[in-house]
Order: C-alpha cells, then structure tokens, then sequence
C-alpha cells in the first residue's frame, strides 16, 4: 500500500462467552462481555479493496467469481449494507484479538467494515442496521451463528442474549478483568455445534437437564456481575465448564488449561466461545499475572484484558 492511511480507524470489540454458549443454540441466555479490542478498518482513496493483512488476502467486490468465503462475506455485507460494488476508498482491516480463537473477530470484522463503509457513504442507517449487515457476514462464514457475536462487537459492555430476542444491556457494577489463554488448537465451532445437536437426539432428557443447569449458571453470574461478586461469577464459570465437558465441548489443551489456572489462584475457568480449542478465560482477581505466567510456562500464549469497557479513542 502505497499511500498513508487517511484517518482515525472504525472500531468494534471482540468478545467473550462468560457463560451460556452452546445452550445460547436453543434458547438459554447466554452473558456475554466486550473485549476493549476486536478489530479495526483504515481507510484511504481507492475503489472498494479489502485487505486483510494478517491474513495475506485482498478481496475485489467486483469480482464475483471470486469463491472465497471471506469475499463472499465482504460482498453479503456489502448488499445487506444497500452497496454495489464500488467504493471511494480501499479498506485496510487489523485484527486486536487472535483469530479462529472463539474471541469474536470474525464479526469484529464485519462490523468494523460496516462502520467504515457506513461513513464513507454516509448511510442513514443505525446501530440496527450495523447488526443486520454483520449478521449476512457471519451467516457466509459460519453458517448458524447465534447473533450474539456481532450484537456485541456494535454495543459492547456487557448483556444477556437469547437468540431470537437479542441482547439486554447488563448494568454491571464493575469491568471485569480476565486472563486469557490460546490453547493452540484451532476451535471447533461447526463441529461442536452438532455434536451438541447429536446430543440432543441421543441423550434428550440430560441434555434438556444440563440446559436447565447452564440457564440457571447464566442467571446466577448475571447477579454476579451487577453486583461485583466476582467469586460468585467464577464459581459459576467452572460449574459451567463441567456441563460443557460432558456436552463433548471441551478438549484436553481446555481441561489443562483450567487445572492450571485453578492451581494458580484462579476462581473461575471455561472455555469460551465454540470449544474444541480456541481459547481458556479465567477469573483470578489479584492473581492474573500468576495464571497468565503459569499458562506461559506449560506453553500456552496469554494475555490480561478487561471485558465490559470501552473501545480504545478512535472512530466508532
């Protein structure tokens, strides 16, 4: 890229899972949080180029042939947004998160891109419409998603989703802070997804039962979060990483990662997200340099954030 990029960058947040995925499928709430990272889009004149440097990719939207699932993601968004394929200016996407890691940057990006493209064509369309666009991408990319990642890579802080009815604000009394941890592995959202629908025709009744469970985990952390209790919210955390081991959602890189961090000082440890792989969360207040350096020295990548704040200064 030749020319400096012109402007402040459009933002949106990551996420993560504190409890409820899987069960989030069929009906329960899920509690979600925004990452103060995600991704974010630069702009400068151009034609509508989207590159992705990470990723090595450049994607034309009047190329139509073009079957790559991120192009096909870029162009759904793009006519869910009301756009042909031309644009005044090229985007230049950056990830703030791992990718392929359960941490939402799939509709990070989506929705970033939408902000972008929102104001260099000075679209009359809302919060709302944000949500409908990355929906089109999300769908390309991963066919069933719930809604719940790219809801809270427009609005942030932290909410309660249920499919179908979308995210309530959560009013909590804090951000919290997490450590988090890659396991290494890819994860596994597609598989896991309909393992756990497996599950529901082979084994009805426990599975029904473990949904009950994880609804009433996701109340409980709810009431942790508004009111600050973060050991209430860790116990229910680890409570819920038991039910999604025995929904075959875990892997042993997850169920290391959580031994570690509970050994470390840890109140609370799960997956997040798909499962299978992907990333660890863990609740340690106090202690996260502790967990954070115990999963680096069993070889696992980490890093402190804090879930529920705001996006870094820039265009939003």
């Amino acid at each position: 890229m030749s020319s400096a990029l012109t402007n402040a960058p459009y933002r949106a947040h990551g996420k993560v899972i504190l409890l409820g995925e899987h069960a989030v499928v069929y009906g329960v709430p899920a509690l979600a949080g925004a990452l103060s990272s995600g991704a974010q889009v630069q702009t400068q004149p151009g034609r509508g180029l989207l590159r992705i440097s990470a990723w090595g990719v450049e994607v034309d939207p009047t190329r139509s042939d073009d079957d790559r699932s991120i192009a096909a993601a870029y162009r759904a968004l793009r006519t869910a947004l009301g756009l042909d394929a031309y644009s005044p200016v090229d985007l230049a996407l950056f990830f703030e998160v791992p990718t392929g890691a359960g941490l939402g940057s799939s509709a990070a990006m989506a929705v970033a891109i939408a902000r972008a493209l929102r104001a260099v064509h000075q679209l009359p369309i809302g919060d709302a419409g944000l949500v409908d666009a990355a929906m089109a991408s999300e769908t390309v990319i991963h066919g069933r998603p719930s809604g719940l990642d790219h809801t809270v890579a427009v609005y942030g802080g932290f909410g309660l989703f249920v499919r179908g009815k979308g995210l309530s604000p959560i009013h909590a009394a804090q951000p919290v802070p997490l450590v988090i941890g890659h396991t290494g592995r890819a994860r596994d959202t597609k598989g896991r997804v309909a393992r756990v629908a497996e599950l529901c025709e082979q084994r009805s009744d426990e599975t029904q039962a473990r949904f009950a469970a994880i609804a009433q985990l996701t109340e409980r952390g709810r009431r942790a979060v508004e009111s600050g209790q973060l050991g209430e919210l860790g116990a229910a955390m680890s409570e819920n990483q038991r039910h999604l081991s025995a929904l075959e959602c875990s892997s042993p890189e997850i169920d290391q990662m959580c031994a570690i961090a509970h050994d470390a000082g840890a109140v609370g440890a799960k997956l997040t997200g798909g499962g299978g792989g992907g990333c660890v969360i863990a609740l340690a207040p106090q202690q996260e340099s502790s967990v954070r350096e115990a999963w680096r020295k069993a070889g696992f990548d980490a890093f402190t954030t804090t879930v529920g704040g705001p996006l870094p200064e820039g265009v939003s």
